[in-house]
């Protein structure tokens, strides 16, 4: 039965408006230092209890977990084909401030809409209770130029509450680089701020965000406090000016928030994050402005301040900043194992091969390494290959599209899953997708799991492509334990994949068993649509490279509809429910920690804003499986305001929403009456 079991156990159950114990917020038993003088402030204050009554328990009964996962697409029924919802991108978000996740879906595109006959090159979409969407687009003000017209280009939108009023605002991107504008339809549209006025429609703050010295190449936007204010910060990413030139690139840019929907650039000269146009001297050093694709902040080190992480395409070192807490950072790309896999041998690189097969290159001891060439080297020659250049590490990592943060193997820490796009012929030096775990970082530099050991892997053969561009760590089943969905698209037969953790911590590939496989998946979402206490899945496709069939013979769709899948399992496994909200920090509670014992056994997660290449963003909604568990010994939350604050609240019970506010403390509500229909 679909969604009704979590409803019933409440009818069993007389539940009464309750009370939460809370020990002191800046608790100095916590384990772990949170500022810079490795203490935690301890004051005698009692944190707030708002809840006076006890709350009646709900246990659900399932066995141990995992659980088989199954999917059930509701696109149809949600309305997605009768109001045109297409997109390569998703991004979700509350706009309206009704506890209801929007979505934002995109086509990537650099032109205008036309509000009068609409390409569907994006939509904006509220969430009519779980049952339908209702188009937004050009009612919400989000899309209106400068002089109010609608239509405004919009490659992607991220979204946060960047003037803290409990509202999410919102950044639209409008991809700027030598093309765009040297094109004859760009009509100066640039990436720009938008404040949610209160009630779901949005008022453009005036001015330009960017700079006018640059090119606004923005793939990638990561939401964070780096300085812990209580103000969210951006951090940019920037790809190729002009595709494939190194030195085209410009330099990745932290902003700091202001609080009115307004930003300044603290990379001027000590941060630690200043890159400069490549050249021999800083390029094996990785100190060069690389052709960011995506971008990743969370607290790898668990000092409670978000750090840094860039993932580049062209097979260019990813970076690494390690927040140092003072307001700068420095850069442990390299030392930290993160910039690139260990695998440097070009010998089967094609573009290689081909070189050596020019008879004044193939004598030579440095062909001697060469596997030879099992393409046509016509027309590519030895154009594709520069000595000294295309064989350097610099040049021997992945095309990198983005960075997925979780407690992967559950022992506390923050791991990291870097999303890659790969293919055939560049050979074993080309990165794949991979799981990093931490063993103790810094101290120890990250380690990078073979996908033999992590069960994370694929069959491979012929003229394969990993086409890899996104993805999203969540418990899909409940059971406590990380699953990773990963995007990949673009290329024949390349459909999307949802890898289960398993009781042992390895994982298996089970898209398909659980009808959660979409061909040519690019962007997409993880979000509790339907607010049962799961995530469900929302999944955009693209036409790159989409003949009128696929490599397995699947047939191209009429258009690119979004699909929307819902999870028919979760629900049935305890978990909980989490809507935190900041006050002495940011708002969203962007950089939170949240630890659930429960037991005997840590569930952690952090709180995140978009990250990844054009922007991934899921539902704020934090949902933490426990599986068979059902009794909580407390949750711990690790706020990122200037204190470090900790607060931890004990008689607190699983299936409920736990509505957390850094100021006036917890309180459960039954999720059917939180998320009234």
């Amino acid at each position: 039965m679909k969604k009704f079991s979590f409803l019933l156990i409440f009818i069993v159950f007389f539940l009464a408006s309750c009370g939460s114990g809370s020990k002191s917020e800046n608790d100095s038993d916590s384990g772990e230092p949170q500022n810079d003088e490795d203490t935690v402030n301890d004051d005698d204050s009692t944190g707030p209890q708002p809840d006076e009554e006890a709350v009646e328990p709900v246990c659900l009964k399932p066995k141990a977990g995992p659980y088989a996962l199954k999917f059930t697409d509701i696109s149809e029924q949600m309305g997605i084909q009768k109001i045109n919802a297409l997109g390569t991108q998703i991004t979700v978000a509350d706009i309206d401030g009704d506890r209801w996740p929007d979505i934002y879906t995109s086509l990537a595109s650099k032109a205008r809409e036309d509000q009068s006959e609409p390409k569907n090159l994006y939509k904006l979409l509220k969430n009519v209770k779980g049952e339908s969407f209702e188009d937004i687009t050009f009612s919400s003000g989000l899309f209106a130029d400068k002089n109010g017209t609608n239509g405004l280009a919009s490659t992607y939108v991220v979204f946060a509450d960047m003037n803290n009023d409990g509202y999410q605002d919102a950044f639209n991107v409008v991809y700027v680089d030598n093309d765009t504008l040297s094109s004859d339809s760009f009509e100066d549209d640039y990436s720009r701020v938008y404040l949610n006025k209160g009630d779901g429609t949005f008022s453009y703050t005036g001015g330009n965000f960017v700079f006018d010295d640059m090119f606004e190449a923005i793939a990638g936007a990561a939401f964070l406090d780096y300085d812990r204010d209580g103000v969210i910060d951006l951090f940019i990413g920037r790809h190729y000016n002009r595709y494939g030139y190194l030195e085209s690139c410009e330099p990745d840019t932290l902003m700091k928030g202001l609080g009115n929907g307004k930003f300044e650039n603290v990379v001027t000269g000590n941060s630690g994050l200043e890159t400069e146009k490549f050249n021999e001297s800083n390029a094996l050093e990785g100190k060069f402005n690389k052709p960011t694709w995506g971008v990743t902040a969370c607290d790898i080190d668990g000092d409670g301040f978000s750090d840094i992480m860039t993932s580049s395409y062209g097979r260019s070192y990813n970076a690494l900043y390690r927040n140092k807490g003072n307001g700068t950072f420095e850069d442990l790309s390299i030392s930290s194992n993160f910039a690139h896999d260990d695998d440097e041998n070009y010998g089967d690189d094609q573009f290689f091969a081909c070189y050596c097969e020019d008879e004044t290159n193939k004598a030579t001891d440095y062909c001697s390494v060469s596997k030879g060439a099992v393409i046509s080297c016509d027309g590519i020659g030895t154009s594709n290959w520069t000595p000294g250049f295309s064989d350097q590490p610099y040049r021997l990592g992945g095309n990198s599209a983005g960075t997925l943060c979780g407690d992967f193997d559950g022992d506390g820490d923050t791991d990291l899953f870097q999303i890659e796009l790969a293919h055939w012929h560049i050979g074993e030096a080309s990165d794949k997708s991979q799981l990093i775990l931490n063993d103790g970082f810094p101290e120890k530099p990250l380690r990078r799991v073979s996908e033999e050991e992590s069960g994370i892997s694929r069959k491979r053969s012929g003229s394969w492509n990993d086409g890899d561009l996104g993805g999203f760590a969540a418990d899909f089943d409940n059971d406590g334990k990380l699953d990773i969905y990963i995007l990949s698209s673009d290329y024949p037969g390349t459909k999307s994949m949802l890898f289960q953790q398993l009781s042992d911590g390895k994982f298996k590939e089970t898209a398909k068993e659980a009808d959660a496989q979409i061909p040519r998946a690019h962007g997409g979402a993880f979000v509790d649509i339907d607010r049962d206490g799961d995530y469900d899945l929302i999944i955009g496709t693209s036409f790159m490279r989409w003949a009128a069939s696929d490599a397995d013979g699947l047939k191209k769709p009429e258009k690119q509809w979004i699909k929307v899948l819902r999870n028919d399992t979760g629900q049935d496994a305890n978990k909980v429910i989490i809507d935190i909200t900041g006050s002495a920090a940011n708002r969203d509670a962007i950089g939170a920690k949240i630890i659930v014992k429960a037991g005997g056994k840590q569930f952690v997660r952090e709180v995140q804003g978009a990250y990844g290449l054009n922007g991934f963003q899921n539902d704020h909604l934090q949902i933490i499986g426990l599986g068979d568990i059902c009794e909580i010994e407390e949750i711990e939350v690790r706020w990122p305001d200037k204190e470090g604050s900790i607060t931890k609240y004990d008689k607190v019970f699983a299936n409920y929403v736990l509505e957390i506010d850094q100021e006036t403390g917890l309180k459960h509500h039954k999720p059917e009456e939180y998320f009234k229909k």
